[in-house]
């Protein structure tokens, strides 16, 4: 964000300023992790109501706030009517007088880990500012384009959606230069409906891009191919596809599951590696350097990247505990597709050890929920878990049928308690053996694996 006055960003938001026309260089929504310099915007939310913050925040440093009650915020302010649309429509203005360019990332599955490996490509020739974590909505977008400072020259964001027209309010306010799309799976069912529909709201991104844009979908998900037909923008795919722009060749993982695989692109080949592990990272690495295509990094310095490239917080996030147990936290999240994807690479690892996992509910997934739940415990069985510890009663249906298909009973265990399943886990497994952690995020099994350092 550019440093501006507030009588700017009053002009900008439709507010009235209040006080001193300070000058503002950041924008924050957490009081405590204002400084001097920030704005702060008082937005209220389901369970915390910003205003309640603003004192806090000037105490901490914040030159001014956004607030949409009157006179009484302490210090110079901006009144508006909404504090969610005013942080909105101040991202779109700096967006309009930026140079830098905007990358926008989405798909059922995968975002955060290809904004990752995206980030990591580009910074091999450009100054890039990314979404932290998994700021994908209507606040942490805002958020990631006015973290960008002068000097940035490309903004990498996520791009969720939680029903119709999300997308496409998002790519109004980021105008994206570039449009990546991941894949299409059943996440978030609940809320869409249909397949149709989360198809749909995903193709949003490249039906939002502009004719000198560039869309990047994946060809090897048979739905995504055939979003290159709902965009004017230049089309470059990326897969395992003989006939993808970029492609992987001669695929190798490694004991402990990191791919070892040739780029290709044109007639132009280079040796890759991965330094997080799975399969299905191979996917978000060629997005990743597909995207590095598309601003025309070599090759051979997208290769670089990518060996050094780290991902975010608990997504394949793998250590060796003190007692020699090899713990693979990837419960940031989960789907179907993720959930399947961990799974393998987990079994993959566990290649002459035995294989823990602790697993979930899988949140959001509607009428398909029981089935899909079913599908894992069936996958678990025939990948020849030795031990499935689950938590949480939502949880019972992959419980089921992991011994329908033919694990041992005395081998499938079901807790309420976290705490539990925690305890189980340090009793069953030993040096060498592998326990990996998946659920969506409102379990919180990320604790559990972090608890076992």
């Amino acid at each position: 964000m550019k440093a501006r006055r507030l009588s700017e960003i009053a002009d900008a938001i439709h507010g009235r300023v209040v006080g001193e026309d300070v000058m503002v260089s950041s924008a924050v929504i957490d009081s405590r992790i204002a400084s001097a310099g920030s704005l702060f915007f008082a937005i209220e939310g389901d369970h915390v109501d910003g205003a309640d913050f603003v004192e806090d925040a000037m105490r901490r440093g914040s030159s001014a706030s956004v607030v949409s009650r009157g006179e009484g915020a302490p210090g110079p302010s901006i009144v508006v009517a909404s504090t969610l649309e005013a942080l909105t429509d101040l991202a779109a203005f700096d967006r309009r007088m930026s140079d830098a360019r905007v990358v926008g990332i989405t798909g059922s599955s995968g975002k955060t880990s290809t904004k990752d490996l995206v980030a990591a490509v580009l910074r091999s020739g450009f100054e890039v500012q990314a979404s932290p974590g998994s700021y994908n909505n209507e606040i942490g977008l805002p958020l990631t384009l006015l973290g960008g400072g002068p000097e940035t020259e490309v903004i990498v964001c996520e791009m969720g959606s939680r029903g119709i027209g999300h997308i496409a309010d998002l790519c109004r306010v980021a105008s994206p230069d570039v449009g990546i799309v991941t894949n299409i799976g059943i996440a978030h069912m609940e809320l869409f409906g249909s397949l149709e529909n989360i198809t749909d709201a995903k193709a949003e991104l490249v039906e939002g891009l502009a004719k000198n844009s560039t869309a990047i979908i994946s060809a090897d998900d048979p739905v995504v191919r055939t979003f290159g037909e709902r965009t004017e923008a230049r089309v470059l795919t990326y897969g395992r596809a003989a006939d993808a722009d970029v492609r992987a060749d001669n695929l190798e993982l490694s004991d402990r599951g990191f791919a070892h695989f040739e780029l290709v692109h044109g007639g132009h080949r280079v040796g890759a590696e991965l330094a997080v592990p799975g399969e299905h990272m191979v996917s978000n690495a060629l997005a990743a350097v597909t995207a590095g295509i598309a601003f025309e990094v070599p090759l051979e310095e997208a290769s670089a990247a990518l060996r050094t490239a780290r991902i975010s917080s608990w997504r394949m996030e793998t250590f060796v505990d003190p007692n020699g147990v090899v713990v693979v936290n990837d419960a940031y999240n989960a789907n179907p597709m993720s959930m399947a994807a961990a799974l393998k690479t987990a079994r993959w690892m566990a290649r002459g050890s035995r294989l823990v996992v602790v697993l979930g509910t899988m949140a959001e997934l509607g009428a398909a929920s029981l089935e899909e739940h079913e599908r894992i415990g069936e996958l678990a069985a025939r990948l020849g878990v030795e031990r499935v510890i689950l938590v949480g009663r939502e949880a019972e249906a992959i419980a089921v049928a992991a011994i329908r298909e033919g694990v041992e009973p005395e081998n499938v265990a079901l807790y309420e308690d976290p705490a539990q399943a925690l305890d189980d886990v340090m009793r069953w497994a030993g040096s060498g053996d592998v326990v990996l952690f998946k659920a969506s995020r409102v379990v919180g099994l990320e604790k559990l694996a972090e608890a076992m350092r």
